[in-house]
């Protein structure tokens, strides 16, 4: 007997399985018959070979980023975007669900999906400074297993994690300790790099105390791991300019994606940074970066040191460096003229010309194929006083400090004033002890 076979006949993607092994129909989040969590084979698969890619490749496992809440998003997202997958391997984005970042995301991109976490949306509505986020956040066992399958892994030794977000966004203030810590718990071998900005002057009272808390909690809590915190103030970020070969003004939302990628394509430079730094006890950071400039408008890469220490993205005092990197990327065109040798030998000679109390330096200089004479230059100034970084920020704080005083509102924002005062006493012990190694031997 012969007919037409009419059965229907599913691929592999049309189906979804529970832990438990039933079959669902694509598209659901749970179990149509037990209620549990799908499992969708094909991206688990992807994910595992994936991790197992990063485990392998020695480039890729070294460098995790972590981009929290807008800002920090936004960068990584740039940084993608500008660069591609081989400069951002392993990463992970973490905002609130519907964030202006996640609205950003293709539905059909599984990268990008597998490299970002959404916090729920109730954190948003019901927490309005960093101790309410902190104090009710509970995903951590979620959080952990997003961290360890974008390839934070014990068993490879030092990983660095860079962390990228604004101080001042709720979020970011309240997750960043606690996120350190359990990163530090994932892989204690690992350094630990906070880049972070501060609001600008106009923004809210709120945000100015948010920032100055997570600075202060930042440096209470790290005190001997030594984490390094890299600030950029606000208002320095809106001035920031830079100039491509076409004349055209580059600002930062150009630029400090190409500063992360400095720093994520110098894992070593961290590593060894981190262990001076924990040693000196040293934690805040000022960073200088300058992009494009000229070596043969400049002559020399004195000049162009000296140009970047004009605009600095936080404030230092030259007598107060106590240590720090300098990271240059120079085209092999420049690298032809004037050797390796030579740029790190100028580096060395500023350093000890600029700073009277350096007591370690680091300089790494990485070519890279290019036909110009242009440079960026990168520099990490370990020294600067806590209370210069928060200066921006610490009339807001105490502003809002008083707004919480007047309306006895402890209770509801979870904090108490001797919370407050424990921060405020952070501040002034940190610059304390940095005077004690600005002392002569």
């Amino acid at each position: 007997m012969s007919g037409t076979n009419n059965r229907k006949f599913y691929t592999y993607d049309s189906f979804i399985f529970c832990p438990v092994g039933h079959k669902n129909v694509s598209g659901l989040d749970e179990c149509a018959s037990c209620n549990m969590p799908l499992i969708n084979f094909r991206k688990e698969l992807s994910t595992l070979i994936s991790n197992l890619e990063s485990i392998n490749g020695e480039k890729h496992n070294k460098i995790i980023n972590f981009g929290l809440g807008t800002f920090g998003s936004q960068i990584l997202l740039s940084l993608k975007n500008d660069f591609g997958s081989e400069q951002l391997f392993n990463y992970l984005m973490i905002d609130y669900e519907g964030s202006n970042v996640d609205s950003l995301i293709p539905d059909n991109d599984d990268s990008l999906e597998h490299n970002s976490y959404s916090v729920a949306n109730d954190y948003d509505s019901k927490t309005n400074i960093w101790s309410n986020f902190e104090n009710n956040f509970s995903q951590f066992d979620q959080l952990e297993d997003k961290i360890r399958r974008i390839g934070l892994n014990n068993n490879i030794d030092e990983q660095t994690a860079i962390l990228t977000g604004s101080m001042g966004e709720t979020l970011v203030s309240g997750m960043t300790p606690p996120l350190l810590k359990k990163i530090k718990q994932i892989n204690p071998k690992t350094s630990r790099l906070v880049l972070t900005s501060l609001p600008a002057t106009s923004d809210t009272d709120q945000v100015h105390f948010n920032a100055f808390c997570g600075v202060s909690r930042f440096i209470r809590n790290q005190k001997t791991s030594g984490d390094m915190l890299v600030v950029l103030q606000g208002d320095a970020l809106e001035k920031m300019i830079g100039i491509d070969r076409s004349g055209k003004k580059l600002g930062s939302d150009f630029l400090i994606p190409r500063m992360v990628n400095l720093l994520t394509n110098n894992s070593s430079a961290i590593n060894s940074l981190s262990k001076i730094a924990k040693s000196l006890k040293v934690l805040a950071f000022a960073p200088v970066y300058v992009y494009g400039r000229s070596y043969e408008i400049y002559d020399n890469l004195k000049n162009i040191l000296d140009d970047a220490a004009y605009f600095p993205l936080s404030p230092f005092q030259y007598e107060s460096v106590i240590l720090n990197v300098i990271i240059v990327r120079a085209p092999e065109n420049v690298l032809n003229v004037v050797s390796k040798k030579r740029i790190e030998a100028d580096c060395n000679l500023w350093n000890r010309k600029r700073f009277p109390s350096l007591k370690e330096s680091l300089v790494y200089v990485l070519p890279v194929k290019d036909t110009s004479d242009r440079l960026d230059v990168l520099l990490l100034l370990g020294g600067a006083k806590l209370q210069n970084i928060i200066q921006s920020v610490q009339p807001g704080y105490e502003r809002f400090k008083e707004y919480i005083r007047e309306r006895d509102l402890w209770d509801e924002f979870q904090i108490n004033e001797d919370d407050l005062k424990k921060f405020e006493n952070t501040i002034t012990s940190y610059d304390k002890n940095l005077a004690k190694l600005l002392k002569p031997n």
